[in-house]
């Protein structure tokens, strides 16, 4: 029996020891259980929650005075910009009181207090109870969410995804993937070879296929057919700053959804969630009656149903076939059985928004540096060149440029903690109930941790790196684009790497056009219009 195999079956079936890790040598320890009672002095030091800086919440309007327009101390700044904001004139630490909302908030702009709560044990993702993805999951009645087994079956799938030898099983299919989406960019181009409105959706195609693969280890189909081609009469014109409330719609929300094809119909229905910010709790979704709330439920009604639709394929070729490489994590969870629905279903919810708009944003720093696109072109060429047939080549440079822009443009601005009990923070009591966020957003950009921090640098992450600007100077924890414990953490570069070398074999990534603006909802996103120029490589 493998490592890997016997590793998920005792996870997937015996239920974790809960264990309180240590904190780091330099801060006191984010645990009660940990605190030294021989140490009085120490308890003397303790402040409590309130005496945290912060915004004050005013009268009425709380602490949403404070982005208002022209009176606002936060008027000019969104996103991530509000955040950095807040860090740099309250410190590590920012309250916001419970006035503002339901419970009191806590941002964490420290990577080493990040790691402190991270170890600590005592938090955990919050639960929206009232969201509809949560409304959904409880009709369906099967393999709750926060339930132990599933918490298990989550962190074995990461300790598999961790593995490099599993990931190796994939090589040749995200190559095939990347091939695939590379040849209908091609296609997507018309005058002077911009690429037209339908890239993101053909970002989309190639993160759901991608993601699908990993997990089915069958293709579904997602890069089939003929790219959509609009002409003159059918482009849409470019919005303007009156024209920010009209949804931009791809191609195929304009077909009629019983004349698509299965995969099709799984992206449309994904960009309808992303586009919708379904998966996002706020106020228009909490009222069952309200048509948003409906809608969301309708979207993750076919999402769960298509994904039912592909497993079912998926699992009928594993039993029918010899194993393929790609088929192996689907082999691991094959004991699961029916349980393995909702959790395939959550993880093409969970992956696809933020790997398209991760690779959305590679293509924009790679479109930005010609000298960094140019190494990383001549690095595929060279491997190409020098390579035996069947080897996978080694793309130190590209795997770089992907790490550099999963730092310089996370996916999401920070992770969302619930403390289930109190924990010492910074000498700071923070009560259970707080909701604490981690703004690796932040810190990923943070000058202190990295040298040149705005500054697309993929040399950071190289052996032959300038030493002042090495990715291993700054803290583990200062750099998580997609959290601690996202599964697909390890997986992700090498989705990117394999559609970064298709595309720089053929191709020369340029942009002509304003910078793009960044909205974070959900998700830090590129917003259209896009201003892509794909050159043919000399």
């Amino acid at each position: 029996m493998s490592k890997s195999t016997l590793l998920i079956r005792q996870t997937l079936f015996h239920r974790p020891r809960r264990n309180i890790a240590g904190s780091s040598s330099q801060r006191t320890s984010t645990s009660p259980q940990r605190r030294n009672a021989a140490a009085p002095a120490l308890a003397t030091n303790i402040r409590p929650f309130n005496e945290i800086p912060g915004p004050i919440a005013l009268p009425m309007l709380r602490h949403s005075a404070h982005v208002l327009p022209r009176i606002g101390s936060y008027h000019h700044t969104v996103g991530l910009g509000l955040l950095e904001g807040l860090r740099d004139k309250y410190g590590d630490l920012v309250r916001l009181a419970k006035a503002s909302r339901t419970r009191p908030v806590l941002y964490v702009f420290d990577p080493e207090l990040m790691q402190e709560v991270y170890e600590s044990r005592a938090t955990e993702p919050p639960r929206f109870e009232k969201s509809p993805l949560c409304h959904h999951r409880r009709g369906i009645g099967e393999c709750p969410a926060h339930s132990d087994e599933t918490k298990a079956i989550w962190a074995a799938i990461r300790a598999l995804l961790k593995d490099g030898t599993l990931l190796k099983n994939y090589e040749k299919a995200f190559d095939d993937i990347a091939a695939d989406t590379t040849r209908r960019l091609g296609e997507l181009r018309y005058a002077e070879n911009a690429l037209n409105e339908e890239l993101e959706t053909e970002i989309y195609r190639w993160a759901i296929e991608t993601i699908g693969m990993m997990i089915f280890g069958i293709r579904l189909g997602c890069l089939d057919g003929a790219v959509h081609r609009p002409c003159s009469k059918t482009r849409k014109p470019e919005k303007t700053s009156m024209d920010d409330e009209i949804q931009d719609l791809c191609s195929l929300s304009k077909r009629c959804f019983e004349e698509l094809t299965p995969a099709e119909r799984l992206v449309r229905c994904s960009r309808d969630i992303a586009d919708g910010n379904f998966l996002v709790r706020s106020e228009a979704t909490l009222k069952t009656e309200n048509q948003t709330f409906n809608n969301a439920l309708k979207a993750f009604d076919r999402h769960f149903n298509l994904t039912e639709h592909f497993l079912v394929k998926a699992l009928e070729e594993l039993n029918s076939a010899e194993l393929r490489p790609e088929q192996t994590l689907l082999d691991k969870l094959r004991p699961l059985e029916r349980r393995m629905l909702p959790l395939a279903a959550d993880i093409l919810l969970a992956g696809v928004n933020p790997l398209a708009q991760t690779a959305l944003h590679m293509f924009y720093q790679l479109s930005l540096h010609a000298a960094r696109q140019q190494r990383a072109h001549d690095e595929v060429h060279w491997s190409i060149a020098s390579r035996n047939e069947g080897d996978s080549p080694e793309l130190p440079y590209v795997a770089a440029c992907a790490r550099e822009a999963m730092r310089l443009h996370p996916a999401t601005g920070g992770v969302v903690r619930r403390n289930r009990e109190p924990i010492l923070l910074a000498g700071f009591e923070i009560p259970a109930g707080v909701d604490i966020v981690l703004a690796h957003g932040v810190t990923s950009k943070s000058e202190k941790q990295w040298g040149r921090a705005n500054a697309f640098v993929p040399e950071r992450w190289c052996s032959e790196g300038w030493q002042p600007l090495k990715a291993s100077r700054a803290h583990p924890y200062a750099s998580k684009p997609f959290g601690e414990s996202c599964p697909g953490t390890g997986a992700v570069g090498s989705m990117l790497s394999a559609l970064t070398t298709r595309v720089l074999d053929k191709y020369r990534l340029e942009w002509h056009g304003p910078s793009p603006s960044v909205a974070t909802s959900g998700v830090n996103r590129l917003h259209p219009p896009f201003y892509f120029v794909l050159q043919n490589a000399a």
